[in-house]
């Protein structure tokens, strides 16, 4: 029944056409009717008999045709295209990999905000390849850290929903350990203590829209320097600066300098359609990936749409009093300019309660979108309202506004001449439009917040 209501539907457009052939089978049937009635005809009656008899079947046949035309074209909406005038309908039916046909994605982020932004991006595709850091070193606390940013990722691309398999990773066992955790450490066993591997091996087994890839299975630990020259090796000590080193971070590097990238993680670069950079942190989670050479060169190199993803708030310790600028300008001093086209920000000032709480307890504060100095960089900005409160209190990224501001800078940027980018193109415009429509009807488990930003940088 949920079926039929579906196809008859006001979207689908098929009742008018259907009610074509009702009319055109009842104006056949009275005018054979009135030719088997009538003893005798006039040259009136022919002429009024012959008429229903065109009016009928030309009814009929163009309620048939039009009625297979919108079938063909709610299967090209629903897989292809949302215009089916130039699209080979044979070989959209029988073309399977055609069907199938998805955006490729490239995500390079951590932490909650790439949590976030995957859990929306799987609306629109599900060849989503996430490259995440696995650069620690060789202690426990610092391998938990990345344990955490690998599940994250996996729970977010999970087919089976989110929530099933995030009850299955965090679930106490009896060890005094995590499911996941134990997982990944039977993972490790099995690939010669390698964490890098274990990731691979992980995402291969579990049944994701996309793939998590390390970004090399090489062991490769973070370092930073500090302004004043002093050094500190490992995610947890730069995530832990000592008080009596408050000093900013003057770069991030990676030892050893020269790496091998994971297996699949060029390929599924150069084949991407968008490459997404952020959000996460920036010199503990994305820095490290892009200071892998050939990872920075390819993305650099790539035709793709390349957009950086902006945090909401600044993170303590590491961003303190950056403006979205020197995020951008951090980047390029570290990989290079043409690394990144378009930047996403949120403007959605925030009830001013969450902002304090914030400031109080993790001495974080929004990131102030300073858009001259960003124009100065080269990267086009794109601002849109698409912050959330969550139910914890917690600032966060709207999933679904998020991915569909990135979809929307994407699909500006598609060259529709070209024939793959036009099919892409009219493949995500259906889906957007589809998820435009399911909003509508569902209510989202976000508290949206309106807007006073008091905590602007100097």
């Amino acid at each position: 029944m949920d079926n039929l209501k579906e196809w008859l539907g006001s979207g689908m457009k098929i009742k008018r056409w259907l009610l074509l052939v009702i009319i055109g089978t009842i104006t056949l049937s009275y005018g054979i009717s009135n030719l088997k009635l009538a003893n005798q005809m006039n040259l009136s009656s022919v002429l009024v008999t012959g008429l229903l008899f065109i009016i009928g079947f030309a009814c009929i046949v163009m309620g048939f045709l039009m009625t297979q035309r919108r079938i063909l074209r709610a299967v090209a909406e629903a897989n292809i295209s949302s215009n089916t005038r130039k699209l080979n309908i044979k070989k959209l039916l029988f073309d399977k990999n055609t069907l199938d046909k998805n955006i490729k994605v490239v995500v390079v982020g951590q932490g909650d905000g790439m949590s976030t932004l995957l859990s929306g991006m799987k609306l629109f595709s599900n060849n989503i390849t996430s490259i995440v850091s696995t650069f620690y070193e060789n202690d426990k606390e610092d391998q938990l850290l990345e344990i955490d940013e690998i599940k994250r990722a996996i729970i977010s691309l999970s087919e089976n929903g989110n929530e099933e398999l995030s009850k299955f990773f965090n679930y106490s066992s009896p060890y005094g350990k995590d499911l996941g955790s134990i997982i990944f450490e039977s993972m490790m066993n099995m690939n010669d203590n390698n964490f890098s591997k274990a990731v691979y091996s992980l995402s291969n087994f579990i049944a994701l829209n996309g793939k998590v890839l390390p970004a090399t299975t090489e062991k490769v630990t973070m370092g930073a320097v500090l302004s004043d020259g002093s050094r500190l090796h490992g995610k947890r000590e730069i995530k832990t600066i000592p008080s009596e080193k408050k000093l900013p971070i003057d770069k991030i590097f990676i030892t050893p300098e020269r790496c091998t990238p994971a297996p699949g993680v060029i390929k599924s670069i150069r084949e991407a359609d968008l490459i997404i950079i952020g959000p996460g942190s920036l010199y503990t989670g994305i820095l490290p990936i892009l200071l892998i050479k050939e990872i920075a060169d390819e993305i650099r190199k790539s035709k793709a749409t390349k957009i950086f993803v902006s945090n909401i708030m600044t993170e303590a310790g590491q961003t303190d009093g950056y403006s979205l600028s020197d995020y951008i300008s951090v980047l390029h001093e570290h990989v290079g300019k043409g690394i990144v086209e378009y930047c996403i920000a949120s403007d959605s000032a925030v009830m001013p309660e969450y902002i304090r709480m914030y400031i109080e307890e993790k001495n974080s504060e929004v990131i102030d979108v300073d858009k001259i100095k960003i124009k100065n960089t080269g990267v086009k900005l794109v601002v849109n309202d698409l912050s959330v409160v969550d139910e914890k209190g917690k600032i966060r990224h709207d999933p679904v506004k998020l991915a569909k501001e990135i979809i929307d800078v994407m699909c500006k940027n598609m060259d529709l001449s070209a024939d793959k980018q036009g099919l892409e193109y009219y493949n995500v415009g259906a889906k957007l439009k589809n998820v435009n429509s399911k909003n509508k009807k569902k209510n989202v488990l976000f508290r949206d917040v309106k807007v006073v930003n008091t905590n602007k940088k100097k």
